[in-house]
């Protein structure tokens, strides 16, 4: 079996250890993240980190509520007046699975010089140039890959980062959702791994298009970017709704438009659907539940059936992103290790 291949099949167990790590540091993590709820958080890193940020900024948002955003470490770096404000308190929450990523790195040492706020590391690697200067860590152990994708490191420093929002905002059905995925995960790679060695053997599509709204759109991020990676071939991603101004022109019979459906804006999403449905392309539609409403729009649909809310079952989409990349690259002939 190939490494990335293995890598991706690992990913429940990578959970199940983060999660075992985050119970071992919760009570010293909350203590330091109490000293700043009256903060702004400030996640950042850097390609797949810089998409984890915006889902966390997002879900930190929401279940804390409180402010957060999710920024590239070349911004801080390039444009900080963009970011931080005079008189403002900030918490950095800097995300690297190696903890040597020259961008973020230099974000870190910025933000040092100007401000004497805290800064919080979520990280696959114990020992690193960012652990000697940030003031909390979070590590996610066994998470860090061989390979250069970023498959089971996304996914448990994700997973770290929703379990310490849940904690902080005292969500009780959000922390007990997050501790079910490593099973739910197993089943979804049982079922689906056979379906998308198919998908992406059977159907020879040269165009991506991934769409999604809210923390949707940074796991449909992330899933652009492991197709561009591992595949090389030309995907996009867009806000599900900006489709239709402009970029809809670019889509032939040979594009798969992927979306990821949200449950808090799905009659929304139903709608523009229907529009979609009228392009050229093929719609791959990833969701919790379909009925023939949903069913009707797509050609191929995942329905995932965890039981789950969609702020705790996002990792579990992004096993079928992998999967499909990396059946689709070796359907290409590409040389994936």
């Amino acid at each position: 079996m190939k490494k990335t291949l293995q890598e991706i099949l690992f990913q429940p167990t990578a959970w199940q250890k983060t999660i075992h790590s985050f119970g071992k540091q919760k009570s010293d993590i909350m203590k330091f993240m109490q000293g700043y709820k009256d903060a702004e958080a400030i996640f950042t890193g850097c390609g797949t980190s810089y998409y984890l940020s915006l889902i966390a900024a997002d879900l930190y948002t929401r279940l804390e509520q409180g402010k957060a955003r999710g920024v590239p470490a070349s911004e801080v770096n390039l444009f900080p007046d963009t970011i931080f404000s005079h008189g403002q308190k900030y918490l950095l929450i800097p995300v690297s699975r190696s903890g040597k990523t020259s961008e973020t790195l230099e974000a870190i040492d910025y933000f040092k010089k100007q401000s004497s706020d805290g800064s919080l590391l979520i990280t696959c690697t114990a020992e690193s140039e960012m652990s000697g200067v940030c003031d909390k860590i979070f590590f996610c152990p066994e998470a860090a890959e061989e390979t250069k994708y970023m498959t089971k490191s996304f996914t448990s420093m994700l997973l770290a980062s929703q379990l310490i929002i849940a904690q902080l905002a005292g969500n009780k059905t959000c922390q007990e959702e997050l501790i079910k995925l490593p099973q739910q995960g197993e089943r979804i790679i049982k079922l689906f791994q056979p379906y998308c060695e198919k998908l992406a053997s059977e159907n020879d599509f040269d165009r991506y298009f991934y769409l999604g709204h809210g923390a949707q759109y940074g796991i449909a991020a992330e899933s652009m970017l492991k197709l561009t990676e591992m595949v090389g071939t030309p995907a996009v991603v867009y806000h599900g709704m900006e489709l239709m101004h402009g970029p809809k022109y670019a889509v032939d019979n040979k594009s798969l438009i992927i979306y990821f459906l949200s449950e808090s804006a799905e009659k929304q999403e139903i709608d523009l659907l229907q529009k979609i449905r009228k392009l050229p392309g093929k719609i791959l539609l990833i969701c919790e539940e379909s009925g023939p409403g949903i069913t009707d729009l797509a050609d191929f649909v995942v329905t995932l059936q965890s039981g789950l809310s969609g702020d705790s079952r996002l990792i579990l989409t992004m096993l079928i992103s992998q999967l499909y990349a990396y059946y689709r690259a070796l359907a290409m002939g590409m040389e994936i290790d």
